[in-house]
């Protein structure tokens, strides 16, 4: 490691090597910085729809000072929740389809610091989001003794499309999941480069939020994922037990992709050519058993014990339908559930009682997308291998500004909504000018400790922490609830969760 000063700002400049060339990043503070590192050749041209290649190398010094684009993507609503916290940024988002970027933070960017290192997948639906977003600034964290690697992936139709012309060109006869391809490609590039920056290889968390967090769990399911990382953190989604059911082969995804491109044209070249903004209205694919990553549905992989055995951490918020219930009928209702199991689930989401069906359908809907999923998770894999799990509920109120419209159900307050965490994890709340208070503080420095320890030993429990116990599903008090209070509890609606695992997704 070699710096300099560089004037006034008291930032100095750090020069590492990595496998393609040399960088040059900055010292800001005690942690050094490097931004828009490229940890594949761009996916453009002949190279779209195709699992990602190794940087070739660069002349020279690169400087590392800028994010690299962000991938296409189109925004939420301005006004919305969702935008506002998560991705209401100070610097101008740029995009393009030339996205395969990562960051890094370290606190002591050289040979032989062998610190643990912290690898983050962005959520958003695999529609949106990328490493650089603010909440996502590695530099409060890497403060606590780990290098921080926030990564970029190609999202929507360009990442997650499938198409019996890419089956037939591909050597395995696979496509899709290409922005999951994209995560384990960095995920290669961290065990070959981290060290330069005081990583150590064999001390790698792979966490992620939302969509993130279901890409951690289909990385635990991938056989040429599995000595990637030695610890798995995932917040508020699953991609195990999802309601949407088993997951599609790249035959069945080949066909649904074909229609959705057909507009556009009938071959891969007239495709190829087309700009990447043509693509920005086809929803993704989702997640599929594409041949080449996933060789089998990840839900089969967890329930067989055939997933990495590694700690896990896992949790939810405690009002994660709070963006997505409507004022309409969700559309789910127990008739076809036999008795008793009806009247249970009848008892616990009232959607018919005048008083209670807000909330009632708030807790079913988020129950169903993110907090089953997530239970199920963390079980299946305390059931299947020998790994220690820790689950968790955040169950904090955020200071949402006034001008946020009403959640769309017309309730009053969003609660802990999906992703109301991540600021706290991160101990970013200052990148939010919002009324945070300082329990909201507390919180965050309370929640960034333990996910920190998690990383450095894998285990969240240290000194100054609540006492956390590991996740036994058989123990009345399982989980750490996350609030002005933090402490053991229970889960809410845990008797839905076993009748969710016999009527409706009938887990034996």
């Amino acid at each position: 490691m070699d710096t300099r000063a560089s004037g006034a700002d008291s930032e100095a400049l750090v020069r590492v090597a990595v496998g393609s060339g040399r960088l040059i990043g900055k010292k800001v503070g005690a942690v050094g910085v490097f931004k828009g590192i490229p940890y594949a050749e761009p996916p453009v041209g002949a190279l779209r729809w195709r699992p990602p290649q190794p940087k070739q190398a660069w002349d020279g010094c690169r400087a590392a000072f800028e994010l690299g684009p962000a991938p296409m993507q189109v925004l939420p609503a301005r006004s919305s929740l969702m935008y506002r916290l998560n991705h209401d940024d100070a610097r101008a988002l740029v995009m393009s389809e030339d996205c395969l970027y990562l960051n890094v933070w370290s606190p002591d960017p050289s040979l032989g610091a062998n610190l643990p290192v912290l690898v983050w997948i962005h959520g958003g639906a695999n529609k949106t989001g990328h490493g650089g977003q603010d909440l996502f600034d590695g530099s409060r964290l890497a403060a606590r003794g780990m290098v921080v690697v926030t990564v970029n992936m190609r999202l929507g139709a360009l990442g997650f499309l499938s198409l019996p012309a890419l089956n037939a060109e591909d050597p395995l006869g696979a496509s899709g999941n290409y922005g999951i391809q994209d995560v384990a490609a960095a995920l290669r590039w961290v065990q070959e480069n981290i060290s330069t920056f005081g990583g150590d290889a064999a001390k790698v968390t792979v966490a992620g939020n939302s969509a993130g967090a279901a890409t951690v769990t289909h990385l635990m399911a991938a056989p040429a994922a599995r000595e990637l990382f030695r610890a798995a953190i995932g917040q508020s989604a699953s991609g195990v037990f999802r309601p949407e059911g088993r997951m599609l082969n790249q035959h069945e995804a080949a066909d649904i992709g074909l229609a959705a491109v057909s507009p556009f044209g009938s071959s891969l070249d007239q495709l190829r050519d087309l700009p990447a903004t043509a693509f920005l209205n086809i929803p993704p694919q989702g997640v599929i058993v594409d041949g080449r990553l996933l060789i089998e549905d990840t839900t089969n992989v967890f329930l067989k014990g055939r997933q990495a055995t590694i700690p896990l951490l896992v949790g939810w918020n405690a009002q994660e339908g709070s963006l997505f219930a409507s004022g309409a009928d969700d559309g789910f209702r127990f008739t076809s559930c036999p008795q008793p199991a009806r009247a249970i689930l009848e008892r616990i989401y009232p959607l018919d009682s005048a008083d209670e069906a807000l909330p009632a359908r708030r807790a079913l809907i988020g129950d169903k997308r993110f907090t089953y999923p997530v239970w199920r998770w963390a079980r299946t894999h305390t059931e299947t291998t020998s790994a220690p799990t820790w689950l968790y509920e955040f169950n904090h109120r955020l200071p949402v500004p006034d001008e946020v419209p009403c959640p769309p159900d017309g309730g009053g307050d969003y609660g802990a909504f999906h992703t109301a965490e991540v600021p706290y994890t991160w101990d970013n709340l200052a990148m939010r000018p919002w009324k945070w208070s300082e329990s909201d503080h507390n919180i965050a420095q309370q929640m960034a400790d333990a996910w920190a320890r998690f990383v450095a030993d894998g285990n969240p429990n240290g000194s100054g922490l609540p006492s956390w116990s590991q996740f036994d599903a058989s123990c009345e008090e399982h989980l750490m609830r996350i609030d002005v209070s933090t402490k053991m509890g229970r889960a809410s609606r845990r008797a839905a969760f076993d009748v969710f695992d016999e009527i409706i997704f009938q887990v034996k």
